[in-house]
């Protein structure tokens, strides 16, 4: 049995981070869902900028602000015209990581208050005793900030999440994603750049309202 619970974690990983099609609950399904937990864990993926200067990666970023760690801080000190765009969004990350900015965080509290807020399920904790009953697990395959037009100082928040139910045995009974990417018909409101890299605040501010739009997309189709 834990072989094959095993296995069915992995083809879930795979599903919420690849591109799954929607799966909506049968009319059974939805029966036997009105009870559900929620998975403490959230996969994420890596962190995508797109921020001005994006013709010239060194551009990207410049100086960021006062609480990133000292040796992300040296990688941009300088002339940061030879820094690669993988090397600018490891000083975002690094930056964020050092100001305690955890997408994993945010993004399950957000999604959690929302499923709580609808009230289409009982939301109980997930326990060794309620480990038969099916569970949400959320996963965050894309993130970030980018600018709304090549020319723009403004950023919006990039996001993709997924969510998907399963039940007890690790059978799939639901399946839904949303992505939010960066255009000057986002719903959210942009951001100045140079507040989202010198301002952890700003950052996890506009990352919950993104979530939180997200999550209730999602969660509106169960």
């Amino acid at each position: 049995m834990k072989r094959y619970k095993s296995i069915a974690t992995l083809l879930l990983a795979t599903l919420l981070c690849g591109c799954a099609a929607s799966q909506r609950l049968s009319t059974e399904d939805r029966t036997r869902s009105k009870t559900v937990t929620l998975s403490e864990h959230v996969m994420k993926d890596n962190l995508t900028i797109q921020a001005p200067g994006w013709a010239n990666p060194g551009m990207m970023f410049g100086a960021i602000g006062g609480g990133v760690g000292a040796a992300a801080a040296g990688s941009l000190e300088g002339s940061t015209a030879g820094q690669s765009i993988t090397d600018v969004q490891a000083a975002f990350g690094a930056y964020l990581k050092e100001n305690g900015v955890s997408i994993e965080a945010i993004v399950r509290e957000e999604f959690e208050s929302v499923l709580r807020e609808s009230g289409k399920v009982v939301l109980v904790p997930p326990t060794a005793e309620n480990a038969a009953l099916p569970v949400i697990t959320v996963s965050v395959p894309m993130y970030g900030f980018g600018v709304t037009h090549l020319l723009g100082e403004n950023a919006v928040p990039i996001f993709k999440i997924s969510a998907a139910m399963t039940d007890g045995t690790g059978k799939l009974m639901w399946i839904e994603s949303e992505m939010m990417l960066p255009s000057v018909l986002s719903p959210m409101e942009a951001t100045p750049w140079v507040k989202l890299r010198t301002d952890p605040k700003v950052v996890e501010q506009d990352w919950r309202k993104a979530s939180r739009y997200i999550a209730q997309k999602i969660i509106g189709t169960l």
